[in-house]
């Protein structure tokens, strides 16, 4: 289950001990937390979370988070984030891309009798990528146009 609103998390390294990193929810009172690592981080970020805005537990993992780290060094922070959203953009366009070839396999397959491997070699993709997304009833043999049954 997925919260509907994305939640903007402030992470900084702790002043007094650099080998932390603090984290503040902005807009959800006492949601802050700490952890060494910026993996640890994100797991205590989304259970505070839950916590202070008295989400259902099975919440947590579908929480939408929106990052906003401060290294200490500006010019990095504006650099990684720059680099986090061009690779957000790249993985919707591989993801759009993946939907797309997909559904052209199914079709080719399906509707317009392309071998499995004949598929893959148009689309540039693996024959067993193909055969995971072409449906069971595709890849069953059907008789060749102009070939008597024997």
């Amino acid at each position: 289950m997925a919260h509907e609103s994305a939640y903007r998390v402030v992470v900084r390294r702790d002043p007094e001990d650099a080998r932390f990193w603090l984290a503040d929810v902005e807009g959800l009172d006492g949601a802050h937390t700490y952890a060494r690592s910026l993996g640890a981080l994100d797991r205590y970020v989304r259970e505070v979370i839950v916590l202070a805005a008295d989400l259902p537990d099975e919440a947590e993992d579908g929480l939408t988070l929106e990052w906003d780290y401060h290294t200490g060094d500006p010019g990095l922070d504006e650099e990684a984030a720059q680099l986090r959203r061009q690779r957000e953009t790249v993985e919707a366009e591989s993801r759009r891309i993946a939907e797309q070839t997909a559904e052209l396999a199914r079709r080719m397959v399906a509707e317009g009798r392309y071998s499995v491997r004949d598929a893959a070699a148009l689309l540039a993709v693996s024959p067993a990528r193909v055969g995971q997304v072409a449906s069971r009833r595709a890849l069953r043999r059907q008789p060749r146009p102009g070939r008597a049954d024997r």
